[in-house]
């Protein structure tokens, strides 16, 4: 396994306080990532207190005393509470620290700004004080900043940590699940957990601190609006008051709707994962179409619970981007329509404290619920998986292992007896005892037993009754090859030293030295996920490779010969089973019965009873009939024959065994990398995906919306500029007018009357008399006019005040509503790119050749079609919504305060030049680190992928903590640049927020230079606008690199959709296209065919053949000959060079749809669909229910099939391989065509069914051409013809009979491998085909 070649600990944990404040630490990074395109060796080391194994160990213990108190009062155990005692404490610190942010330092900032624009109409303010009120605004500004990032940044990790320790929790679960668990628990459905439910914590626990803030806040704002505008307040407080419940409810519908999302995912992932592990069967059987169309079917149901929530976030979203305007508007109007002077300190006061107050209260409270009741919901998911079922302690089974370098193995079973779920028992009063050096072989029937018997001995199988005594460790071999992603060697070794002298034995014994010299790295070639660029010998044999590896006692071998020929089966038998593992106590499960003489100890079973037990000679001399195929030819004899053949073979010196050298040492492939963008996010990328949506109405429609609607917010917001600056003049004139009436009143400071009668100074103006000074209030000036019965001509005042008004209420009235057309209509158009990439990269990946699938493990597949996928879903329409709203917002803003002043458009081009400037210095490397956490992302699936696969083989060579470890390590590597990505942010937000700290004093103290020249009304629109610019600016910005950032799902997504699909023809059909009834005959024609996977490796060489119509034509050879390519080429899963022709057809010029759905193919790993035995024999619904049932009569599942219905697990996992064989003959037997591919179908059962299969071809398949792949030579020996491969050359063609004569030829040898008497069977029934065929020319021969 690779690991980051770490650089050191983490940066932040060396830094200082000023560098941890200002994120300093993290520049050496950010240059690197402008010089040069990061990578996974770049970044640090995550912080010792972030690593996987300590957040795991601590939430481990949380969880396990959950469990146990919860078990003492019979309740269900919260996941929730685990969390809160093992990240809660420190978590709610910074919680602590965010609310003195909120309460103290952004309330005073609305109240300096105030008391800044009150400062330009007071005659008695000095310009001390006004620098004192505008340094009080910028300060309170800086503070806020240095506390909301830092906090932010905390609060963000508590997040991870969360998410890491839950995700290595699920892990660990994973490993521990029961089997009937594993049945209700599929790979894809982890896999979403780990995507998308865990990857809430990463931004929500940030949203959940402002339900603490929200409330508060708005009661300390409502308190000092109440102050300055007395019962406007209310209605501005009101409305906010009033429509929260609603955005409450926002959230509770999200949660609901979330719920739904999830299930859908869950479906969708299920079937992906199904269809990506099964994409080679599929597309032999020409279901990619269907199958399109079923995953398509489920993304529908998802894309309408998804449409669902996007509305409600429509619907959220315009309400409060356009309350930005209503809220303030509201309050402005009902103040003016008090009969109150609208001035701009009262104005633009109120219009600051809605501004925060509207992003608090109608944003993140409303964000902060809709993420407490998404968690809740993956809680409840989290918590039903953690709650299932794990492996127990099997109280009947009794291990006793001992590291001592002798035991004496033994398994002692009395009336035993398993099942794998309740209602039916699996084995059956089993009793038998063996102990020692024996070789023990267990021999039955397709669905006897047998691998469930080695389940239960390594305590998979629960047992519902009888004793199992078990001494020594235990190895175990499974039936099904189980690999994972990797080297050969690393396969082998599975965590365990190297050692050269064991591993090179091993390999021998193995057979396996042939097929490493094949390999371009020998035993550290790569060999792909599951193995797939194998052959199913050389699966079969890497994976007994690591039982032998392992050191024990006894050895469970679950059918390791059925996938090798016979030579290198007598090979393993010979050398392996007997030799290298003697002094073992071995027990074999087998259909090999040629080997049966050589058993110490044979049982049989059938339906899950033992029907005989004992010696080979007991059963012959008591007529065990299952041994009766070959009791008939062997004798004692024979078997001395074969016993002195085998001790002259061990006397002879042994071949020099191959070194092989330390992994260092030797020459390494490189690795198949994932497929990564370069560079930044280009323009081409945003007009694909906007271009997705298939519809140039929809883009201008957006563009002119968005454009609109910042248009009718900015001559809102001048528009009560220019109002407010009226009733202020107003007020001047007035003064001017009458100013000697109060030199005659001679009333030495008029008192300041507030609206609410507190004596609260509010709003003075200054007039400077001759003989005294008066300070008048607006409204306490109006009344003294109106006492003195002085009436105002006003009639043109109030015509211009309703116009004004009209005009205010008019564009607050447009901006509502063009914004909820322009937020709904962005969510639907958003969703409608995402549903047209994903149905477009589904059609492409199943359209896409099998090299594809042999070169990217599913986990990296399955990581574009849940995490990436999920974001566009998701999250890039709201952060592309933000960007947009934002960054428009911030133009309005600059063009408003350029127009206040006209001296502001040098430094406002100077702010907009350092904030590019920021912002490209910080996406470069940012884009960089995103990309690793995405591609670091797609090995936590693919290991985990393996890992449920392979349950069965980790659990019973005890390596768990190997796995664990593993894992953890991957985890850390992400860790690595999710730790680095937020801080990046973080980072961004706060230098961003600095820079326009320094334009905010510029622009304050500016004010103060020309406050001669500077109205009220301006100053209060440029300093409010900006501060609300500085609100949502970090917001922006962050959003606009995280949409970049989320954009690389884009890319990533698009990439699948330019995948190159295989061409459907590759030659120019002579004759057209075949007809519906093609192929009539089933010719089969190789001429010049050869075939190569990668460019230096051919694995069939000119190879020219005829296969008549209606033959019957078996394919043999050493495993790797190339049996297997001969089917890759038919089928055009590789495309070959050469002529493959069909009735006249090249298959190049037919179209691989019609191509693959005339050829009926049984594979040598068979698949089964979660979901019923009719969805897997019938998926499209095309045969009758009686048509089914007929065919699993014929293939013998009647009676192992209850219902159509019956559920398959995952996998076909409640299915033996056999058995699944069975039902791929069955799909066969239903298709009906003229050609049958069967490539080792017959490897996993027992040979009564394998003479089932083969007289269901003949009766069945009585005109077809039958093309089978087979090592058990019994198979093909009554076949027309026999060819014979080896390293991609045919050897030999022709009839079994006939090849036979040669003593030196290539299927004599072949047959030889499989002892006398077997020998000697085989020709016989060779010979009685011939005479079957050939019987008049035969006769003659003989006469």
């Amino acid at each position: 396994m690779e690991t980051l070649k770490q650089k050191g600990p983490n940066k932040r944990q060396t830094a200082g306080p000023l560098s941890k404040l200002l994120f300093l630490w993290l520049l050496p990074l950010l240059r690197k990532g402008n010089r040069k395109d990061l990578e996974i060796e770049d970044l640090n080391q995550v912080p010792e207190t972030n690593s996987s194994d300590r957040l795991t160990k601590r939430l481990q213990t949380t969880w396990d005393d959950e469990l146990a108190k919860s078990n003492k009062k019979g309740k269900r155990p919260s996941l929730l509470r685990a969390f809160a005692r093992a990240f809660g404490v420190r978590y709610f610190c910074w919680v602590g620290v965010f609310c003195f942010d909120a309460w103290i330092i952004r309330v005073g900032q609305p109240i300096f700004l105030k008391l800044y624009i009150r400062s330009f109409n007071d005659t008695e303010a000095t310009v001390g004080w006004m620098c004192f009120y505008a340094a009080g605004v910028c300060v309170t500004t800086l503070l806020h900043i240095l506390l909301n990032h830092p906090t932010a940044f905390q609060m963000c990790i508590s997040g991870m940590k969360c998410r890491v320790g839950v995700s290595s929790l699920i892990y660990r679960k994973a490993l521990r699940l029961s089997k009937a668990s594993q049945g209700k628990s599929s790979i894809g459905q982890i896999v979403n957990l780990l995507s998308n439910d865990v990857s809430r914590f990463d931004y929500n626990l940030h949203y959940i601190a402002y339900i603490f803030v929200g409330p508060v806040q708005l009661i300390v704002f409502f308190y000092i609006l109440w102050e300055e505008i007395g019962w406007a307040a209310v209605a501005g407080v009101g409305y906010v008051v009033l429509l929260s419940p609603s955005q409450l409810l926002v959230g509770k519908l999200s949660a609901v709707f979330r719920m739904q999302i999830a299930k859908q995912t869950d479906e969708r992932s299920r079937i992906m994962n199904e269809i990506i592990l099964a994409m080679r069967l599929i597309k032999c059987y020409a279901w990619e179409k269907p199958f399109a169309k079923v995953i398509n079917n489920i993304r529908l149901n998802e894309i309408k619970a998804l449409m669902r929530r996007s509305y409600l976030r429509a619907s959220f979203m315009g309400i409060f981007t356009a309350n930005f305007t209503f809220v303030p508007f509201l309050a402005v109007l009902v103040y003016g329509l008090l009969g109150y002077y609208v001035t701009p300190d009262k104005a633009f006061f109120a219009v600051a404290i809605f501004n925060v107050m509207t992003e608090i209260m109608m944003y993140y409270v409303p964000n902060a619920a809709a993420s407490i009741g998404e968690l809740l919901i993956s809680f409840n998911r989290m918590e039903d998986f953690l709650l299932l079922e794990e492996q127990g302690i099997n109280r009947f089974l009794n291990i006793k292992q001992s590291n001592e370098s002798r035991v004496t193995p033994r398994i002692h079973m009395e009336n035993v007896s398993a099942s794998w779920q309740e209602g039916s028992t699996t084995l059956k009063n089993l009793t038998f005892d063996v102990a020692g050096d024996k070789v023990v072989m267990v021999i039955g029937p397709v669905g006897g037993g047998k691998t469930s018997l080695l389940q239960s001995l390594i305590a998979e199988l629960p047992y519902s009754g009888g004793i199992c005594d078990l001494e020594g460790r235990v190895s175990y071999a499974s039936q099904e090859p189980w690999l994972f992603p990797g080297s050969v060697r690393d396969n082998v070794l599975f965590g365990r030293p190297f050692i050269s002298e064991k591993y090179a034995k091993v390999v021998h014994v193995c057979a396996l030295e042939d097929d490493l010299k094949q390999f371009p790295y020998g035993d550290m070639q790569m060999i792909g996920e599951r193995g797939m660029s194998l052959s199913g010998g050389q699966k079969a044999r890497i994976n007994l490779a690591r039982a032998l590896y392992q050191e024990s006692d006894i050895y469970l071998l679950d059918d390791p010969l059925s996938a090798v020929d016979s030579a290198v089966s007598r090979h393993i038998f010979e050398l392996c089973v007997k030799k290298h593992l003697k002094g073992h106590l071995r027990i074999l499960c087998t259909h090999q019965l040629q080997y049966l003489p050589h058993a110490d100890h044979v049982i049989v079973l059938t339906d899950g009873k033992i029907i005989a037990q004992g010696t080979y000679e007991d059963l012959l001399e008591r007529g065990i009939d299952f041994v009766h195929l070959l009791a008939k030819e062997t004798d004692k004899k024979d078997v001395k024959a074969e016993e002195a053949r085998e001790q002259e073979e061990s006397e002879k010196p042994p071949k020099k065994e191959i070194k092989y050298e330390e992994e260092g040492d030797c020459d390494k492939p490189d690795e198949k990398k994932e497929n990564v963008a370069e560079g930044r996010v280009n323009a081409k990328t945003y007009w694909s995906y906007f271009k997705a949506g298939k519809s140039y109405f929809g883009i201008s429609f957006l563009v002119t919306s968005f454009l609109l609607t910042q248009v009718l917010i900015s001559l809102t917001d001048y528009w009560l500029s220019l109002w407010t600056t009226s009733e202020e003049g107003r007020v001047h004139t007035l003064i001017e007018q009458h100013k000697d009436l109060y030199n005659e009143n001679k009333e030495p400071d008029v008192s300041f009357v507030s609206h609410n009668g507190t004596g609260f100074d509010a709003g003075s103006l200054d007039y400077n008399g001759t003989s005294h000074e008066y300070h008048f209030d607006y409204e306490t000036f109006r009344s003294f006019m109106r006492g003195r019965y002085i009436v105002e001509n006003d009639h043109e005042y109030q015509w211009r005040k309703h116009i004004y008004m009209i005009f205010y209420i008019s564009l607050a009235v447009l901006v509502i509503v063009v914004d909820l057309i322009r937020t709904m209509y962005m969510f639907y158009y958003t969703m409608r790119i995402s549903k047209n990439i994903h149905r477009t990269m589904f059609a492409c990946i199943v359209e896409a050749p099998i090299k594809f699938f042999d070169d990217n493990p599913s986990g990296r597949i399955m990581n574009r079609f849940t995490k990436d996928i999920g974001n566009l879903d998701e999250y890039l329409p709201l952060t592309m919504f933000d960007t947009l709203d934002i960054g428009l917002r911030i133009i309005g803003t600059i063009i408003i305060i350029c127009v206040s002043n006209y001296y502001f458009i040098v430094p406002a081009l100077v702010l907009l030049y350092a904030y590019w400037f920021i912002r490209s210095f910080f996406v470069t490397c940012s884009r960089g680190i995103k990309r690793i956490e995405t591609i670091t992302r797609s090995p936590l699936y693919t290991h985990l992928s393996s890992s449920v696969q392979g349950l069965s083989t980790i659990r019973s060579s005890k390596s768990q903590k190997l796995l664990i470890d593993q894992f953890d390590t991957l985890q850390d590597i992400h860790s690595s640049s999710w730790y680095h990505f937020i801080a990046g942010n973080n980072w961004f937000s706060i230098w961003l927020e600095m820079t326009s700290v320094v334009f905010l004093l510029i622009v304050s103290f500016s004010f103060i230079a020309v406050s001669s020249y500077s109205t009220s009304g301006k100053v209060g629109l440029a300093i409010a606008s900006l501060l609300q610019l500085m609100n949502i600016l970090q917001f922006g910005m962050r959003q606009s690199a995280e949409m970049e950032n989320y954009m690389t799902s884009v890319e990533r997504a698009l990439q699948y959709t330019k995948i190159e699909p295989q061409k459907d023809t590759t030659k120019e059909s002579r004759r057209g296209s075949p007809s519906k009834n093609w192929p009539s005959k089933g010719k089969i024609k190789f001429r010049d065919v050869c075939l190569n996977y990668d460019e230096d490796k051919t694995v069939l060489n000119e190879l020219d053949f005829i296969i008549e119509g209606k033959e019957k034509i078996g394919i043999v050879g050493r495993t790797g000959a190339g049996k297997s390519s001969i089917i890759a080429a038919l089928f055009r899963l590789t495309e070959p060079d050469g002529d493959i022709i069909i009735d006249g057809y090249d298959t190049g010029a037919v179209k691989l749809h019609d191509l693959r759905k005339n050829i009926s193919i049984i594979p040598q790993d068979p698949v089964l669909f979660s979901g019923t035995v009719r969805y897997n024999l019938d998926p499209f619904a095309m045969f009758s229910d009686e048509d089914l049932w007929r065919v699993l009569e014929v293939v013998e599942l009647k009676e192992a099939v209850p219902a159509l219905d019956f559920e398959v697990a995952e996998c076909g996992a409640n299915f033996s391989i056999g058995q699944r064989q069975l039902v791929c003959l069955a799909r066969a037997i239903l298709k009906r065509n003229k050609i049958l591919v069967m490539d080792e179908a017959t490897a996993n059962v027992d040979p009564r069914t394998d003479q089932l299969i083969q007289n269901t071809i003949r009766t069945k398949f009585p005109d077809c051409t039958v093309i089978t792949i087979a090592h058990r030579l019994q198979t093909v020996m009554n076949y027309d013809k026999i060819m014979v491969l080896d390293h991609g050359n045919l050897l030999e063609y022709d009839h079994p009979h006939n090849l036979l004569q040669n003593p030196d030829g290539q299927l004599t040898r072949l047959i030889n491998h499989t002892g006398a008497a077997n020998q000697k069977y085989l020709r016989e029934i060779a010979m009685e085909a011939y005479n079957e065929k050939f019987g008049v020319k035969e006769s003659k021969k003989e006469s």
